[in-house]
Order: structure tokens, then C-alpha cells, then sequence
């Protein structure tokens, strides 16, 4: 542990790694203000169908979006690209409380500025992954990981609450007005960012077949070890959908807890999860990257799967947070190995087609979540679950093409080129 946390210090001396992070999670905090304060905006004006469509359109469209990002970030300056990026979805959450106060809003205005952000926002969302390799040197590329998801974890268990205060007590304009604020210090920090030059050059046009191969579809294949990473995690974000759904329904219908017993569920999710991604390297960081991985998929599903046995929402608490605490590691983990397996030429195209695959993996899961909790009942989707799990932990376990990587992280350093 001690060394883990002299990680975190290493990383955190790093000025241009940490003005990143404190710009993604300024970022982050103001995703979480955005889900609030919209919701509430479209339940106030339509229905939960418009919300869910709405919801929809924040995520569906970086499918398309994911690939050309990566492509962007590979061949265009990293740091003009976040800073009109994070500009442009300022501009368009700010437009939502003036469209309210001047009472012009209707919801298809929602959707429209829903895709167009989701558009845009891959750019933050691929450069999150693609550009971390430039700012901090091989060997703490674990930490920094931890530090970017730790954002994710602190801003949706802290957001939503300190968005909800807001929207109760001044209405929900002025908490996308906050968000829309957070988006310009996101700009600021990025213009403020070194070039992010590439570490490697790019190959002849004539012998690389990245090259042709423009969105990056094609290059998952020439990288099996990543191609089995990226099924994992397709395969954790579609299980993540399927118990989204199901945590609702088991507080009301199972602990017979009521919208009290799924706030504290979730929570708990949260909790769990932060503490893993914090604790997570000094736990299972040295392990071989294959057993590595399908360790930490396996360690959370025996507990998940006690859920159905379950007595009250105490013991439900606890046994959701310890499973959350055993997965929390997994994409710090899986986003450090694809890093350190894909070279810098190609990594932007490469995170960008990853992205556009995951993206897929939680919409989907939740609606077979929903279709097998009508189906099968609770109890037996918990244990579904859990079982699942189980068996997507024999993929890194029995790929060839992970079992023969030794630890990359055991190589020589490699140190971020600096700006000219």
C-alpha cells in the first residue's frame, strides 16, 4: 500500500498529468450535475419516455463518434481538440437554461443538444485513455489510471446529491448553469496543456496498414491482447446495465426498502467501487496481467451472488460494496494493459473503436436486464450475474494471447516526450 500511494504522489508532482486530472474531474462533477438537473428538466416538461430517449441520445451517437475522435487525436494537435470540444458542450448546456428562462425550450431542442454533445464528447472520453501515456512515464501509468477513475467513482456518489440540493432549492437552470461553468474550466485547463506531441513516429504510408485502415476497426484484430480486453469490458459494462436494472427493483420488491433502500445501494456501489480503484494496484497490481484481470472480473461475483440471500438492506449494503470493492480495479487494470500494448501512433483510433464497442455494452445490458427481471425473477438474475462473471473471467484466464504477456509494466521505462 505504501508504495501505491507513493504513486499517487509521483503522479500528482507531475503539473501537466494534474492539471488533467483536476480539469477531468471538474468535468466529471459537472456529468453528474447534467444527469440531475436534466432529468428533472424533462420530467417537469414530458414524461420518463422522453427522459429515456433523451438519456439515449447522451450515449448512443459515440458509437460513430468514438472511431473519428481517435482518428482526430492521432493526426491533429490533442490540445486544440479538447479545448473546442469541452467549449462547444459548454455552449450547449448554457443554452438549455436560457431556452428555459426565455420559456422556448421543448424537448426535441433536448434531443438535439443531447446527440450533439454525446458527439463531442468523445474526444474528452477517447483523450482520457490515448493521451495519459504522453503525460507520465510507463511505470506510473498505474496510478494515474486510478486517479482518472477515482474522478468517475467521487463525482457520481457526491454529484447527484449536491445537484439535487440545488435543483430543490434554486431550480435546475442554475445546475446546468454550473455545469456549463465547468466546462469552461475544462477549456481553460486544456488550451493550458503542453502540445502532447506523439512518442513515437508515424510508419511509412506505404508499409502501415493503420494508415488505411482509417477509423481504427481493422486494428483491434492486429492487437489480439486488446481485442480480449475489449470483449471484457464490453462484457463488465453490459452485466453493470443488467444490474443498474435490477438494483430498483430488488430494494422495492426484494429488501421491500423503497427508494431510501436503492439510494443506499447505490451509494454503496459507489463507495465499494472508489475504495477498489484507490486500493486496487497495491491488492492485485503485481500479479501476471492475465491472472490480474481475470482475478479481479471473478473476486466481486460470490458476493454479488449472496445478494439473493440476503436478509434485510444492512447485509445488502455490505455485500454490494464489498463486491464493487473486489471489481472497482478492473478497467484502471485493463486501460493501463492497453496502453502499454498499443503503440502512440495508433492508440487514439485504437481507444477510439474500444469506446464505440463499450458504448454498446451498457444500453444493451439493461434492456435484457429488464427483460429477464419480468422473466426469470430477481433472484435467479442475481445468480445470473454472478455466474456470468464467472465465466467471463476464463477469457484472460485462457487467451493465449494475454497467458503469453509477461508484465509490460517489468520493461524498461518509457518517459512522456516533452513539449517543444
Amino acid at each position: 500500500m505504501r508504495s501505491t500511494i507513493r504513486g499517487y504522489v509521483e503522479v500528482g508532482g507531475r503539473p501537466e498529468f494534474r492539471r488533467f486530472w483536476l480539469g477531468m474531474m471538474i468535468s466529471r462533477a459537472g456529468d453528474a450535475f447534467t444527469v440531475v438537473a436534466l432529468s428533472w428538466v424533462v420530467l417537469s416538461m414530458a414524461g420518463p419516455f422522453q427522459l429515456g430517449v433523451v438519456l439515449m441520445c447522451f450515449g448512443l451517437p459515440r458509437i460513430v463518434s468514438g472511431p473519428i475522435a481517435g482518428r482526430l487525436l492521432d493526426r491533429s494537435r490533442p490540445r486544440a481538440l479538447l479545448t473546442a470540444d469541452n467549449a462547444a458542450r459548454g455552449l450547449l448546456i448554457a443554452a438549455v437554461p436560457v431556452l428555459l428562462w426565455s420559456h422556448h425550450l421543448v424537448v426535441a431542442d433536448l434531443y438535439g443538444i443531447a446527440a450533439v454533445s454525446a458527439l463531442l464528447s468523445s474526444v474528452t472520453e477517447v483523450a482520457e485513455a490515448a493521451l495519459v501515456p504522453r503525460l507520465v512515464n510507463d511505470d506510473q501509468l498505474d496510478a494515474a489510471n486510478s486517479l482518472l477513475s477515482a474522478n468517475w467513482e467521487l463525482a457520481y456518489i457526491v454529484g447527484p446529491a449536491v445537484a439535487g440540493i440545488i435543483v430543490a432549492t434554486v431550480g435546475a437552470p442554475y445546475a446546468l448553469v454550473f455545469d456549463a461553468a465547468s466546462f469552461a474550466v475544462m477549456s481553460a485547463i486544456c488550451l493550458s496543456l503542453p502540445s502532447l506531441v506523439r512518442t513515437s513516429p508515424d510508419t511509412p504510408a506505404g508499409t502501415s496498414p493503420a494508415r488505411r485502415n482509417w477509423l481504427g476497426l481493422g486494428l483491434l484484430f492486429r492487437f489480439p491482447a486488446v481485442l480480449v480486453l475489449s470483449v471484457c469490458s464490453f462484457g463488465m459494462l453490459f452485466l453493470d446495465g443488467v444490474a443498474t436494472v435490477l438494483y430498483p427493483v430488488y430494494s422495492r420488491s426484494f429488501l421491500h426498502a423503497g427508494p431510501a433502500g436503492y439510494g443506499l445501494l447505490v451509494s454503496a456501489a459507489g463507495a465499494g467501487a472508489l475504495l477498489g480503484v484507490v486500493a486496487g494496484a497495491s491488492l492485485a497490481g503485481r500479479l501476471p496481467p492475465a491472472l490480474r484481470i481475470g482475478t479481479v472480473i471473478a473476486a466481486g461475483a460470490p458476493l454479488f451472488g449472496l445478494l439473493r440471500l440476503a436478509p434485510d438492506l444492512a447485509v445488502a449494503v455490505i455485500l454490494l460494496a464489498l463486491a464493487a470493492f473486489a471489481w472497482g480495479p478492473y478497467f484502471v487494470f485493463e486501460r493501463t494493459l492497453a496502453q502499454r500494448l498499443v503503440p502512440d501512433d495508433v492508440r487514439g483510433r485504437l481507444f477510439g473503436v474500444r469506446m464505440a464497442i463499450s458504448s454498446l455494452g451498457f444500453p444493451f445490458g439493461s434492456a435484457i436486464g429488464g427483460a429477464l427481471i419480468g422473466a426469470v425473477g430477481l433472484r435467479t438474475v442475481i445468480l445470473a450475474i454472478a455466474c456470468a462473471c464467472l465465466a467471463l473471467a476464463l477469457l484472460p484466464l485462457l487467451a493465449p494471447a494475454l497467458r503469453q504477456l509477461a508484465d509490460p509494466a517489468r520493461g524498461p521505462s518509457r518517459s512522456p516526450v516533452p513539449a517543444p
